[in-house]
């Protein structure tokens, strides 16, 4: 099972000690909403942190910061719950970048941000539990593969991927991005945003083989093209997944509320 997060899911922990998590999607700086969905789930303020009764913890799923108003409150309050052990956080590609630019020496998007580096980099890339795996877009095999045993505190790995072209630049972009194909050059598409686009993600899960644009893009673009297919070398990247292996939740798709999110 594969599960877009844009607001939580329950997921139960039976083959676990753990009592469960509240799988929270990107927050983009929405304190108050964050502070809104904890209180909404049964968290309890406590020392500064908030702690569910039932012993129950939140996934946060990535990209906790840039666009909304507060992003240092999503952070104050995602950094507390991770310290006390009751949150448990991966990186998204907004967090991976902001670690890029630190490591390159370059300005923050943020200089508020700094405070935060140090805990943000200590962060995985990915997770896996006894009974779930989570990812911020893709849980592409072999680049979970080889970034295996990688850290975001470790330097010589960040400054691989500053080229998108090396195997751990490819790797965290595929990740953390998504898996994307070339779109035709006519009829231009665009998003439901009205932005023409030459990529688009894709259904990373399935099989796509002879699927036309259509059926393999994720994100909906406009107008559907169900007369041509992409290029097989570019959906040759693909990696099905295995409907045998744990669930993963992801965060990151932007989707309409008619799009399948499960």
């Amino acid at each position: 099972m594969i599960s877009s997060v844009p607001f939580r899911k329950r997921i139960p922990m039976n083959n676990s000690s753990d009592n469960g998590f509240d799988v929270i999607g990107d927050l983009h700086g929405h304190s108050r909403l964050f502070l809104q969905m904890l209180e909404l789930l049964g968290y309890q303020a406590e020392g500064g942190s908030y702690a569910h009764p039932l012993g129950r913890k939140i996934l946060l799923v990535g990209d906790l910061i840039n666009r909304g108003p507060d992003s240092n409150g999503v952070l104050k309050i995602a950094r507390n719950m991770h310290e006390n052990g009751t949150a448990l956080i991966i990186l998204g590609n907004h967090e991976f970048r902001l670690i890029q630019r630190g490591v390159a020496q370059k300005p923050l998007d943020d200089d508020s941000y700094q405070p935060y580096l140090s805990w943000i980099r200590s962060l995985p890339l990915f997770v896996e539990t006894p009974t779930l795996r989570s990812v911020h877009a893709a849980w592409h095999y072999s680049s979970i593969q080889i970034l295996e045993g990688a850290k975001a505190s470790d330097d010589a790995f960040v400054k691989k991927t500053f080229e998108k072209e090396t195997p751990e630049g490819k790797a965290v972009n595929n990740i953390l991005s998504g898996i994307k194909i070339s779109l035709p050059l006519e009829p231009k598409l665009k998003d439901r945003f009205g932005i023409v686009r030459k990529k688009g993600r894709v259904r990373w899960w399935k099989n796509l083989q002879g699927k036309s644009f259509a059926e393999c893009l994720y994100s909906p673009m406009y107008p559907e093209v169900r007369e041509q297919i992409p290029d097989p070398n570019e959906i040759a990247q693909v990696e099905p997944y295995d409907e045998r292996d744990k669930p993963v939740f992801l965060g990151h798709y932007s989707l309409p509320p008619s799009v399948e999110k499960v």
